[in-house]
């Protein structure tokens, strides 16, 4: 075992401790039913899709060109990162990133997608994309999409979530807060974004947390840190905000219904 030197200060005084443990999170198979009369269904990526994949977020995401999550726009760089179906005995337990897939079985066209990427250490999840074609809108295609992703959320081991939506797309704004995430902050300028046809600049994100059952009793309390007096303020007034999003239970309530 390694030596470890004392911590600065003593924490975890107001929250529940847990012995250190392996920490894994390991993606589990999940797909629709066909919906649409048969025309769609959510699968899980595979090799024969990754083309179609990359197109439409090429298409419904060209901003992430040139950020550090612009290889969801290259084909070439999916595999080694992304869990696929033909390899999934090993990439679901190596991989970083998973990716359900809406599939338009008749021309085998992806036409809808999320990612999740692991922090395993950390056992954390973050929900990174949802993307659909602009012809392919519909609401029980993301409907069908979104219950996938959490069901594959849920079962993965991780117990925190994180996401980022974009200042500019106020729909995924109203999901998380309807869904019960918490605000974490606005970071202006966190990523890279293109703008046509040769530009850049820096974009701005919110910042969105999850706990998954119990795991908010080992979060240490506001009694316990030291705050400057501006960042107390500022946590306060977030408090006041984050407690008129309603949370009820562990996962939003729309979600229930889907998975029994």
């Amino acid at each position: 075992m390694i030596e470890l030197g004392s911590p600065y200060r003593e924490m975890a005084t107001t929250c529940k401790t847990r012995p250190t443990k392996e920490k894994k999170v390991v993606w589990k198979r999940f797909e629709s039913e066909p919906f649409e009369d048969g025309r769609f269904q959510v699968k899980v990526l595979s090799k024969k899709l990754i083309d179609s994949a990359a197109s439409l977020f090429r298409k419904a995401y060209p901003e992430i060109y040139g950020s550090p999550h612009e290889f969801v726009l290259m084909p070439e760089r999916y595999e080694g990162l992304i869990a696929l179906d033909e390899d999934w005995k090993e990439d679901s337990r190596s991989r970083v990133c998973c990716m359900p897939v809406v599939v338009e079985l008749e021309t085998e066209r992806v036409v809808a997608a999320t990612m999740l990427t692991k922090i395993e250490k950390n056992l954390q999840l973050e929900f990174t994309f949802a993307a659909t074609l602009p012809e392919y809108r519909l609401k029980d295609i993301m409907l069908n999409l979104r219950v996938v992703t959490w069901k594959t959320a849920l079962a993965s081991g991780a117990e925190y979530l994180t996401t980022f939506v974009e200042t500019w797309h106020d729909i995924t704004q109203k999901w998380c807060i309807k869904d019960g995430w918490q605000i974490a902050g606005i970071f202006p300028g966190n990523f890279v974004r293109w703008k046509d046809p040769d530009q850049e600049y820096r974009g701005c994100t919110i910042h969105c947390y999850y706990f998954l059952a119990n795991v908010e009793d080992y979060a240490t309390k506001p009694d316990e840190w030291s705050l400057a007096p501006e960042l107390k303020e500022l946590w306060e007034v977030m408090q006041r905000i984050n407690k008129k999003i309603a949370k009820e239970g562990n996962i939003p309530p729309w979600l229930e219904k889907h998975l029994e």
